[in-house]
């Protein structure tokens, strides 16, 4: 068995002492804030699985042999690192690590095993390129998860800001306050109609006496939102319309047909309040 050969064996059947090492020496502070106590083992386990293809691509002379195995690795690292709350910038300072922990290990356990200059630089070439690609993909893999967890969120929020409340088994009311965009408007039409077909309210009160303004596009989403409520058989009744929010809504042509509009949220309960009992 040539020198290059016995390092990658020597890698992999060590590669869970290395890992261990990694985390205990090299990246202790890492892993004090990052990871909890009854989670290292887990940690160990995951971390000598990477050096594991690092020893076998050693071991064959290969990087492309277990290429796709470490970009895997990396890409569901991203993905944990995000949801367990970890910092970008603090996972990347332990891409060293790697490099450190195996070069260390060669030099004091393998001195009986004679390296070349060459075979040096040619263990490099092979390992270098999968934990630099490992890097890379970790980032991508972190930066996209991370950016969905955001928007999630966002989305949660806006569920929030759309609060459809029954006031009776026939009524609901949704009142909007501050600024309402096309987001929020498009969650709104969606949270509209699944909580309408929730509490099978045949009538909707939309009181808009909080929204300041109201665009084109927000507009429309709000015509749509009425026109969708009616073919699930609810009527809309459009309370608190500024004067300024209704002559944009005439000069952008929009027309809210086939509902009520009423000055403001106590006449609109008022009148239907003749017609239902709540």
């Amino acid at each position: 068995m040539d020198a290059i050969k016995k390092i990658g064996t020597f890698i992999v059947e060590e590669s869970y002492h290395l890992a261990e090492k990694m985390n205990e020496d090299l990246d202790k502070d890492f892993v004090r804030s990052s990871v909890k106590e009854e989670e290292i083992i887990e940690l160990n386990q995951w971390r000598a699985e990477f050096i594991k293809h690092l020893g076998e691509a050693v071991r064959t002379n290969s990087p492309q042999s277990v290429w796709d195995e470490a970009e895997e690795w990396a890409r569901l690292s991203g993905e944990a690192a995000v949801s367990r709350g970890v910092h970008l910038d603090d996972a990347m300072t332990t891409l060293t690590s790697w490099r450190t922990v195996i070069w260390t290990a060669i030099k004091e356990n393998l001195e009986e095993i004679a390296l070349s200059p060459e075979q040096v630089i040619d263990i490099s070439l092979i390992m270098n390129p999968i934990i630099d690609h490992a890097g890379q993909v970790f980032s991508l893999a972190y930066v996209k998860n991370y950016q969905e967890s955001i928007k999630k969120s966002q989305s949660t929020v806006l569920e929030y800001s759309v609060p459809v409340v029954g006031l009776s088994n026939d009524v609901a009311i949704l009142p909007l306050i501050g600024e309402l965009d096309d987001e929020r408007a498009k969650i709104l039409k969606e949270v509209a109609l699944h909580k309408c077909l929730e509490l099978r309210n045949s009538t909707l009160i939309l009181d808009l006496s909080g929204v300041p303004m109201v665009d084109t596009m927000v507009a429309n989403e709000l015509s749509q939102v009425i026109d969708s409520l009616k073919l699930i058989g609810v009527n809309t009744v459009l309370t608190g319309l500024r004067p300024e929010i209704a002559q944009a809504v005439v000069e952008i042509g929009i027309k809210f047909e086939g509902m009520t509009i009423k000055k403001n949220l106590k006449s609109a309960i008022e009148e239907l309040q003749n017609k239902h009992s709540f």
